[in-house]
């Protein structure tokens, strides 16, 4: 036997639906994505710009920025793994009217940006906190981390590229939807399971 969802308040399913919307959809980002995809955008812009900034900086201002980058980089350290854990765990959507194709590509170039800012995530610990007494632990996880920084940058630049490119010459909702989930149908009419 089927029956319809009727909220307390005799609003069908309208709880159900602001639920929805917070984890993703096969077919749209929900709030939780949205949320950890602008904040880590934010979050890694910055620590970009503080760690890039350190080479071009005399000896006492470059000691002075290395220290704002890795007091920031520890202090979103967690929302940065977060972001890469939620990535792993949910599904990628794909938008409606994307290709098979450009979604597997938009989706590798994802998954590479995860994996740069993964490298990082390990090798900024290290050079902040181990790295003191073992020059080639050093050197190895400097070389990790400014290499993982620059093919980040290079990454993101492709997603932002092809970001543009649906905006501008596709028909499609690829750019809209990390802004705003797809709001779910109404559940009033949607058969649910016996229970």
């Amino acid at each position: 036997m089927h029956r319809a969802v009727i909220a307390d308040d005799g609003s069908s399913g309208q709880g159900m639906n602001r639920q929805s919307t917070l984890r993703d959809q096969p077919d749209s980002f929900g709030w939780i994505s949205i949320g950890l995809h602008w904040s880590s955008a934010v979050a890694i812009t910055a620590l970009w710009v503080l760690g890039q900034s350190i080479q071009f900086l005399p000896a006492d201002a470059a000691d002075q920025r290395r220290d704002q980058h890795v007091f920031l980089a520890l202090t979103v350290w967690l929302l940065l793994a977060l972001r890469i854990g939620w990535r792993l765990k949910i599904a990628h959507p794909r938008a409606m009217g994307q290709t098979v194709l450009t979604h597997r590509i938009a989706r590798a170039t994802h998954y590479l940006i995860l994996l740069m800012l993964g490298i990082m995530l390990v090798t900024g610990p290290v050079l902040a906190f181990f790295s003191g007494g073992s020059p080639t632990l050093t050197r190895i996880a400097l070389t990790l981390h400014s290499v993982s920084a620059s093919v980040l940058a290079l990454l993101v630049f492709i997603h932002v590229a092809g970001a543009l490119k649906h905006l501008m010459f596709s028909d499609d909702e690829t750019l809209t939807r990390i802004f705003v989930p797809r709001k779910a149908p109404g559940k009033s009419d949607c058969p649910q399971g016996d229970g």
